[in-house]
């Protein structure tokens, strides 16, 4: 099992923000945002508020008092973002369960196809409760993924204190420019022949019209996108230390055919990734300019963590020796299954559809071992 090492002190970085920065590689986003909201609001005296915060500080309360809680639920969805197909379709799903009392986090992958019902009685992958359960509002990603943490935590069996958001561009961004990139261990060679470029979805390959209509009466699905091969390029990573940027680790985590597993092994890689995430922020000596780093960080994080957490979780970091990371992964090899819904392809609980005892069960469990 990794470990997060809490013992070096990185030069030339405030203590609160390198502490906040790696305590949790997963959620590294809003934690670098707060910490270094407070360096910021403590060096200048200003009471400008940040763009992240004015948000949960404005509209949104505590969810406990800080003195109390003994664990953090994080929600951590990743989504495309405007420009986009699907841009707020959430390609990432993972729950980071911080347990401060056993020094322990827990990473929970979620897959995006799982088949839901959501209270409006609406059946979905659960990639899509984000959009739907946001209604029609103007705020999408802030009421969406307020909704969606509440949603899930219920299904899931789990209190989850707060969520964090954050786009494609944010993603790429912060590991390519903000941390120079980082090194993934990949547990299991990827080769996928079929990764789809963007902006050439529609891309005939050279196909008459007459031809397009011939092939699109004959297959469907996947089967009919492989007719138009220009629309995809090749993905290989191979098992072992890879050095990624931004836009590659993005398509590690996004690639759906490169494994047997199929869109289960994306949870896996998303949890190599954001462990990759937490050492490149642990080994770093410095970051040179704050002020950049934050705004371009900030521009593309959306949260409701409210700022009483971060003085909370300051001292608890500090006594602490050892967080040791438990990746816990739904799939089919333990409580989830396959199925077929009107044509469409679905993952379900093997107790039954939206039967979640047995999913809540095993990971109170896992987090309990």
């Amino acid at each position: 099992m990794p470990y997060l090492r809490l013992s070096v002190q990185p030069k030339n970085i405030k203590p609160n923000f390198r502490l906040l920065g790696f305590l949790v590689g997963a959620i590294f986003g809003f934690l670098l945002v707060f910490s270094f909201s407070k360096y910021q609001n403590q060096n200048n005296n200003s009471s400008k508020e940040s763009t992240v915060l004015s948000y949960s500080d404005k509209n949104l309360t505590a969810n406990d008092n800080p003195k109390d809680l003994k664990t953090l639920g994080v929600l951590l969805l990743g989504y495309g973002g405007p420009g986009h197909e699907g841009g707020f379709l959430t390609d990432a799903i993972q729950v980071i369960l911080i347990d401060f009392e056993k020094a322990k986090v827990n990473l929970i992958s979620v897959p995006r196809d799982l088949w839901v019902k959501l209270p409006s009685t609406r059946e979905t992958k659960i990639n899509g409760a984000f959009s739907s359960l946001a209604g029609k509002s103007e705020d999408l990603v802030n009421v969406g993924g307020k909704a969606m943490k509440d949603y899930l935590g219920k299904l899931l069996g789990l209190k989850l204190d707060y969520f964090l958001a954050i786009d494609f561009v944010g993603f790429q961004r912060a590991i390519g420019i903000n941390l120079k990139g980082i090194e993934v261990e990949v547990g299991q060679t990827l080769d996928d022949p079929w990764f789809p470029i963007q902006g050439r979805e529609l891309d005939t390959c050279g196909v008459t019209a007459s031809e397009v209509a011939e092939l699109t009466a004959k297959y469907s699905g996947f089967e009919l996108e492989r007719q138009f091969p220009c629309r995809y390029e090749h993905l290989y990573f191979e098992k072992g230390i890879v050095n990624m940027q931004g836009g590659e680790a993005l398509k590690y985590v996004r690639s759906r055919h490169g494994s047997s597993a199929g869109d289960l092994e994306r949870g896996i890689r998303q949890q190599e990734v954001l462990t990759a995430i937490k050492k490149r922020i642990f080994n770093l000596q410095t970051l040179e300019d704050l002020p950049a780093f934050f705004k371009d960080v900030s521009v593309h994080v959306k949260t409701d963590i409210n700022s009483d957490i971060v003085n909370y979780l300051l001292p608890l970091v500090q006594k602490a020796q050892d967080f040791k990371i438990n990746n816990i992964n739904l799939s089919t090899a333990n409580v989830l299954t396959t199925g077929n819904i009107a044509n469409t392809q679905i993952i379900r609980p093997k107790a039954g559809l939206y039967n979640w005892t047995g999913i809540q069960n095993f990971i109170s469990k896992e987090i309990s071992n």
